[in-house]
């Protein structure tokens, strides 16, 4: 893997003051190693940024300088982003020694089309990234997974994994990375069914449907006796 350079300068800042610091343009830091106790640094935000941009992202290892001294090498062992603008609050750096194996977390990349997908299954991914253990300068910069082969129901376990020489899983491996699943089917929803009418009193006429219902009141026969009942007699 190259070994990017990076400058820091020391820093005094702490607490409250760190705002300011951010607000220059810097990202405070600290260095931690086995044979020295925690330094304080400040690196320059756009620098850092580039130097976390290539493809070794944030698995890359640096030749850290600090005050034009060189620090030997170091890695991000932690950082703090900004949880919208996304832009570095704080990092920790790890001294790494070249001959000693370290834990690091290497993305992914999925290659290939699985048969599975061509047939209608869908491809779930349940793993974004593998921790591996390996000598510094043996880290991968990603795993490739070749799901070409993979038919619905089937699925590709860690075991299963050919890693590059010299790296290794320091944990338990009996866990599945990616599968491909059956098609999920939609529910079929049930035509709507017309309410069934009421039935109506005895004697009472249906109302047809949009129809409105009568208002209430006397039934038309009785209402014509009345109307006739209530003429003025003839002199």
């Amino acid at each position: 893997m190259e070994k990017l350079k990076l400058e820091a300068s020391s820093r005094e800042n702490i607490g409250k003051q760190l705002a300011g610091l951010r607000q220059k343009g810097f990202v405070p830091a600290v260095i931690y190693g086995k044979k020295f106790k925690p330094r304080m640094i400040q690196i320059n935000h756009k620098t850092l940024e580039k130097a976390t941009t290539t493809e070794a992202g944030f698995n890359a290892i640096f030749e850290l300088s600090v005050d034009g001294k060189s620090e030997g090498l170091v890695r991000i062992r932690e950082y703090q982003a900004h949880p919208l603008k996304r832009n570095f609050l704080h990092v920790d750096f790890q001294a790494i020694d070249l001959k000693e194996k370290i834990e690091v977390e290497v993305p992914i990349r999925i290659v290939g089309k699985a048969e599975g997908v061509k047939e209608g299954g869908v491809l779930e991914q349940q793993r974004r990234s593998l921790v591996l253990k390996c000598l510094p300068d043996r880290i991968p910069e990603h795993i490739d997974i070749d799901v070409s082969s993979l038919m619905i129901g089937q699925g590709i376990h860690a075991n299963e994994l050919k890693l590059p020489e010299g790296v290794e899983f320091p944990h338990e491996t009996n866990f599945i990375i990616v599968s491909v699943v059956p098609p999920t089917k939609e529910e079929e929803v049930a035509p709507a069914v017309a309410a069934e009418a009421l039935p109506t009193a005895e004697g009472a006429p249906a109302v047809a449907p949009g129809a409105a219902p009568a208002a209430a009141g006397k039934a038309p026969a009785e209402e014509a006796k009345a109307k006739e009942g209530s003429k003025p007699e003839k002199k």
